[in-house]
């Protein structure tokens, strides 16, 4: 049997676009789960946002994707392309989970939630000729997971990635994390993780857990030190809350942190503005105090960058170039995007009656305003956006920020502060300029 697994691009229209150069999560997991299952089955993986990926030509007996918001358009027209071909066509993700009825004519099958409780049966159902039109994947407890295959994309990719637990007790409006992985965290056995992390031939990794230290401090710690008393020369990037910098503690888990290889964090802010705060349900995140927690995470050695979301309808010009003179107190960059309600979310519900007519789902990716605001029209947040880009991602900006990191962290959390800033400036440039050109405005 001959599966391709494909990774749609995020690029408004299909079109490719730079990214952080990080190999597909779920392509080399699923890789990895189809070979525990079914050791003789011949994949390819396809990064459609790198390779081109035509389905007039293509020859499978089933073709996967797995589609986040943004993919879904692109994801529609190449199903339904390979389906008028007779090539069956399977979609899951967080996409397919929340709009099944509108996934379906693009599809012969679909999974809803997790696949690894109905993998082996999809596998056995495309052997027989007998594709479901739908599965749906439950909440199994994460063990003996299949290592991810790492040797199937044919692009080097600089970050691998791992995961160590899935869920989120936080309701964030804006978030579906709880909504597709539940609101009880499921933890992966600790040898189990150091062992896959021990294994890979890469050197830099992106950990996927939505809170790499916010699901329970002492057993961070206990991960953290299986990983640095286990593995030297590995080195990786995560995402985390901030009020677990206000446990006891904390000092002790950022040490094991740094040790363990963790050499920038990106750190949930969510909005600068304390109304969107509200808004958005994400004041628990937080703590007591930000700025403080920032500067003990930094004092650890580790890199921090801020996720913040802007042009929300509680948001103001103001809270744009706020944004920049925070960055630069704190000696941090940022990472920020434009608030999207993605479907099914409470922020969803909440913007529907606001959401502009006509827009497809390929402009919910965090680069476009696709809800009319009080105050500002769509291109005057674009363009305050991409000005935020440019201004935040400077390189002597970029170059001070490295210098600032604590020496604990030399030379590890240096470079990778330059990789991941210098990709994040590549990624958000190639925006940034078509809208300064759009605007009639000059970009460097």
């Amino acid at each position: 049997m001959k599966l391709i697994l494909v990774s749609p691009p995020f690029g408004e229209n299909g079109q490719k676009s730079k990214g952080l150069p990080i190999a597909p999560p779920v392509l080399e997991y699923l890789a990895g789960l189809t070979l525990q299952i079914r050791p003789e089955t011949q994949i390819e993986l396809i990064d459609a946002n790198i390779d081109d990926f035509n389905p007039e030509t293509v020859q499978a007996d089933l073709v996967g994707f797995t589609v986040l918001t943004p993919q879904a358009p692109w994801a529609y027209r190449t199903g339904d392309k390979l389906k008028k071909r007779g090539i069956p066509v399977i979609m899951g993700g967080i996409h397919v989970t929340a709009l099944p009825e509108e996934s379906a004519p693009y599809t012969d099958s679909m999974i809803l939630g997790e696949a690894e409780s109905v993998w082996e049966t999809v596998l056995a159902d495309i052997e027989k000729g007998q594709l479901k039109s739908l599965y749906r994947g439950e909440r199994l407890p994460l063990e003996n997971l299949p290592r991810p295959q790492t040797d199937i994309l044919p692009h080097k990719y600089r970050f691998g990635s791992f995961f160590t637990s899935r869920g989120c007790p936080h309701r964030c409006s804006f978030c579906s994390v709880h909504k597709f992985f539940g609101g009880k965290v499921r933890l992966r056995s600790i040898p189990e993780v150091v062992s896959e992390v021990a294994a890979s031939k890469r050197k830099f990794f992106w950990n996927i857990d939505d809170n790499i230290w916010g699901v329970n401090v002492p057993r961070s710690i206990e991960l953290f030190r299986e990983l640095a008393q286990n593995i030297k020369g590995k080195y990786w990037f995560g995402a985390g809350d901030l009020v677990s910098l206000d446990h006891p503690r904390a000092d002790e888990m950022l040490d094991w942190a740094r040790r363990a290889g963790l050499t920038s964090a990106m750190v949930g802010w969510e909005s600068n503005n304390t109304l969107t705060l509200d808004e958005f349900n994400a004041h628990a995140k937080q703590g007591r105090s930000r700025a403080d927690a920032i500067k003990k995470i930094r004092a650890a050695g580790i890199d921090v960058m801020l996720f913040i979301m802007v042009g929300s309808r509680k948001d103001t010009r103001e809270d744009f170039e706020g944004i920049i003179k925070l960055c630069d107190e704190l000696d941090v960059s940022a990472h920020p995007v434009m608030t999207i309600p993605l479907p099914q979310t409470d922020l969803y519900k909440e913007y529907e009656p606001y959401i502009i007519p006509g827009y497809d789902w390929d402009k919910f990716d965090g680069n476009r305003a696709v809800f009319y605001h009080p105050t500002m029209s769509p291109e005057e947040r674009e363009e305050a956006l991409a000005r935020l880009w440019t201004e935040t991602f400077r390189l002597p900006k970029i170059f001070r920020r490295m210098c600032k990191i604590s020496l604990k962290g030399f030379p590890a959390a240096h470079i990778t502060s330059f990789m991941v800033q210098y990709s994040q400036r590549r990624a958000f440039g190639q925006y940034a300029r078509k809208e300064f050109a759009k605007a009639g405005g000059k970009h460097d």
